[in-house]
């Protein structure tokens, strides 16, 4: 039975190679990432590769682990402590975006790796809407929002959201102001969102 300090320093060790993947990822795209190639960056040798994550196929479910564990520790306890639904959703947005921002090459790299194979993120995609539904639900029960599909809504927020990164990537929007484009995002679902007055 291993002991939990050497489970820490080993979940500490795929951190650190799950964030080199990552690099690489962002950098030469999914199909010119190889283990070899990963390895050499991590400075290791392509057995402790697959003694962490046994395939490539196993190292891109990590990469992609740690890109949605590094979103929501960020973007979670700023959503929930906001005093309102309201402002819980335009947080919601504007994180996503701020996100964004600050992690180009985990952006990158999930962008790979969901073009290469959509299955790889559909769980996390699917959790993604739910917690976006979550936020819905409160300004319905708070009655701060007016009557619609919290469904149809979630999906229409992702989809808006979900939209900024192959633009950038593809840099048909190169000096695009991710911070402004957030708030804009945040303006037009708060009137898409909030009850109309009687």
């Amino acid at each position: 039975m291993r002991s939990e300090g050497a489970s820490f320093i080993e979940a500490a060790r795929r951190e650190q190679l799950a964030g080199c993947a990552v690099d690489v990822i962002a950098e030469v795209g999914i199909a010119k990432a190889s283990m070899a190639r990963i390895a050499e960056r991590a400075g290791v040798s392509v057995g402790v590769i697959s003694y962490h994550f046994g395939n490539k196929a196993g190292l891109i479910s990590a990469v992609v682990g740690q890109v949605v564990r590094t979103a929501v520790a960020m973007m979670e306890p700023r959503i929930v402590a906001q005093p309102n639904a309201t402002l819980g959703l335009r947080m919601l947005i504007t994180s996503n975006l701020e996100f964004m921002r600050q992690h180009p090459n985990q952006l990158r790299a999930l962008l790979e790796i969901v073009r290469n194979d959509s299955g790889v993120y559909a769980a996390q995609g699917a959790q993604a809407v739910v917690e976006v539904e979550k936020v819905l639900h409160w300004g319905r029960q708070t009655g701060e929002f007016g009557d619609f599909d919290p469904r149809v809504m979630a999906i229409s927020i992702r989809a808006a959201i979900d939209a900024v990164p192959p633009m950038l990537s593809a840099d048909l929007s190169p000096e695009l102001d991710l911070t402004a484009y957030g708030e804009e995002l945040a303006d037009l679902f708060e009137r898409a969102t909030r009850k109309e007055p009687v």
